[in-house]
């Protein structure tokens, strides 16, 4: 079990999320992270280890809750298209709750330590493939229509990441109902044209 982080770690945390964000990981200095958060580039360390360790922080925390929510949603004894609107709600709400660190986890990832990559990419393979095995049970339940289930995943995931930049310029609801409906719109079964 995960300690408890303080308030000032968890504002450290934050403010390198921003920064890593609008600067990427590599130009992010640890004297330009002090000085958002309004303290001696010295003193900072008494808060954290390193620059890395943050970016580790910021990341890993992204894929629990990406994986607890998936989690939730296989439990659930619900249809797969109610599963796919649950996981489309999952990355909206990650979006506009962690915009910043969400950011993180998509573009910066690549710069975590090796040991903890190998576990970053292992999570990520796990709740692909578990989205993966959504798609099929919707097939099989006579729901979605589609030929690949790999290109299917991929367009969805796309249309999944872009509202991490429409935080600022969109209503959540709105965000999301226009991606519930298009999102099944691909999926679900077309009707035969007689």
């Amino acid at each position: 079990m995960k300690a408890p982080v303080s308030e000032k770690k968890r504002h450290i945390i934050n403010a390198a999320a921003d920064l890593f964000q609008d600067r990427g990981y590599s130009a992010t200095s640890m004297r330009a992270l002090a000085t958002k958060v309004g303290l001696e580039p010295s003193s900072i360390y008494s808060h954290i280890n390193s620059k890395e360790d943050l970016l580790v922080e910021i990341c890993m925390n992204c894929s629990e809750l990406f994986t607890q929510g998936m989690q939730r949603i296989l439990a659930s004894e619900i249809l797969a298209d109610e599963k796919i609107k649950s996981l489309i709600r999952l990355h909206i709400q990650m979006a506009y709750q962690h915009p910043a660190s969400v950011t993180v986890f998509n573009d910066e990832w690549t710069f975590l330590p090796d040991d903890t990559k190998i576990i970053f990419l292992s999570l990520r393979k796990n709740y692909e493939n578990n989205f993966k095995r959504i798609l099929i049970d919707g097939k099989t339940q006579d729901l979605f229509e589609f030929e690949d289930q790999d290109l299917v995943f991929s367009i969805i995931m796309n249309m999944l990441n872009w509202p991490y930049s429409a935080t600022k310029k969109y209503k959540k609801s709105l965000v999301e109902s226009e991606l519930v409906t298009a999102i099944l719109k691909i999926l679900y079964k077309k009707p035969l044209i007689h």
